[in-house]
């Protein structure tokens, strides 16, 4: 049996560590350029969050529930795993636990809604946590009007460098026997009868192969197009999001700093990369393309938010790289992972920005699944081949979407005058949402927001 992993981001590359070290004598193809070019781990902070992922309803929608216990299980199993593969690559991996998760009044009231409802999730949940004082977190410097006006310390999230992480496990892997790397694109997924035979390759001779593994993130979509398999899949998106590299010097934070997700968004953050550096991010918009630069506008609400809400400082900060990532993400913005009609045809693809936290349980369960053919990790929520999952009723979209949209104006500088503007505004977008739910024959469930331009320009039909 020969194991073809299609995609060499941080799931391929987990999936490959998980499977080589259960069976050294089984053959694995990792394909993928060695550019990585729009790898959504490269352009991520890269942070182990879950409870700071919480929104305000994300524990009562028993769906959102589910995912959040899913991306749950990976936190305990990321410290004893960067030492295992410090150890075992011999390589600098920097990385760390022990966020802090500020509030500050910059946008509206769904930032101390989403604080609020962190909170009560890690009283519910009994996890770790304190409160602290805003102006002892070391290297916060935020100017007068950006200053948090709470804080609390999360010791068990953290982050790492995720071209630390990726160096460490490309050199892990091509020092193990079994283990083969090759340069290109995947083309096409080869089947007869109803069976994966193998991989072709844009440049090279095709990969025989028994076992497929597809995870490679937002070009999902494209490949089993030219497969003559996508009928089978709901269509995967580009998550386009753009991070900036700063070398602060003296200035770096020496912890994660973020804020509650945000209209939109998931906030403002600034993780450590080495001691000297951070990451700042991250925006995000859905494109039905791929987008290989950063907008301006991206890059500039970045920089200003950083300078204004975690270090003022940072005005003199050198800014050494954009970084631009596709998050994969799905039709209905869940995640497919799993086995498929065409034996010998596993995906994982479709995780957003939850990709890199949740990747040793995923490469764990895809593991289990190639040489076992059973896992004991219950994956029906993101089978593959699922319809679109209806998250929301569709006035709980309606007004998620108004929410979202009005944070996300305060994000960028919006001022709204004393009288009736912000009502109006209100309207104007609760009026135009409930119009595309007309539209397009929504009458019982609602548009995940994210997913709002794509339902509008007709890139997803009900």
């Amino acid at each position: 049996m020969t194991i073809g992993i299609v995609g060499n981001g941080i799931i391929g590359l987990m999936a490959a560590y998980a499977i080589s070290a259960r069976q050294p004598n089984v053959p694995v193809a990792v394909i993928g350029r060695k550019s990585r070019v729009g790898c959504a781990s490269l352009a991520a902070a890269a942070m182990f969050n879950s409870f700071c992922e919480i929104e305000v309803g994300t524990l009562s929608n028993s769906i959102e529930r589910q995912r959040f216990l899913f991306n749950k299980q990976s936190n305990s199993r990321w410290p004893g795993l960067l030492e295992q593969l410090r150890s075992e690559s011999s390589q600098l991996i920097h990385g760390g636990f022990g966020t802090f998760l500020i509030k500050n009044a910059t946008t509206d009231w769904l930032e101390d809604n989403n604080f609020d409802a962190i909170c009560a999730a890690l009283a519910e949940f009994g996890e770790p946590h304190q409160e602290a004082s805003a102006a002892d977190i070391a290297h916060y410097k935020p100017s007068a009007a950006g200053r948090a006006t709470r804080a609390i310390f999360i010791p068990n999230e953290g982050w790492v460098n995720p071209v630390h992480l990726l160096s460490a496990l490309d050199s892990i892997l091509s020092r193990r026997k079994n283990v083969t790397f090759i340069d290109d694109h995947a083309h096409r997924i080869l089947t007869s009868s109803g069976k994966v035979t193998g991989i072709a390759l844009e440049q090279g001779d095709p990969v025989s192969a028994e076992q497929a593994i597809v995870c490679n993130g937002a070009e999902f979509t494209a490949l089993m197009q030219r497969s003559g398999l996508d009928a089978l899949f709901q269509r995967v998106f580009y998550g386009v999001g753009a991070t900036a590299l700063l070398e602060c010097g003296e200035h770096a934070t020496k912890n994660c700093i973020r804020t509650p997700n945000r209209g939109l968004a998931c906030g403002l953050y600034s993780a450590p990369q080495t001691a000297t550096e951070v990451v700042i991010g991250a925006s995000n918009f859905i494109s039905p393309v791929p987008e290989k630069e950063a907008r301006l506008t991206s890059v500039f609400t970045l920089l200003k938010s950083a300078m204004e809400q975690i270090n003022a400082d940072y005005y003199r900060a050198r800014l050494l790289r954009v970084n631009v990532g596709w998050r994969p993400t799905s039709s209905d913005t869940l995640p497919l992972i799993g086995p498929t009609s065409v034996a010998g045809l596993l995906i994982a693809t479709g995780t957003r920005r939850d990709g890199l936290h949740c990747s040793p349980v995923i490469a764990d369960y895809l593991t289990d699944m190639i040489l076992a053919g059973t896992s004991a990790q219950d994956m029906r929520l993101y089978a593959p081949e699922r319809p679109l999952t209806r998250l929301y009723s569709r006035e709980e979209a309606i007004e998620k979407y108004v929410t979202h949209t009005i944070n996300a104006m305060y994000q960028h500088g919006f001022t709204p005058p004393q009288g009736r503007t912000l009502e109006d505004i209100r309207q104007h977008y609760r009026n135009e949402f409930s119009a595309l739910h007309e539209q397009i024959g929504a009458k019982d469930w609602g548009i995940p927001i994210d997913m709002r331009d794509m339902y509008k320009y007709g890139h997803i039909t009900p």
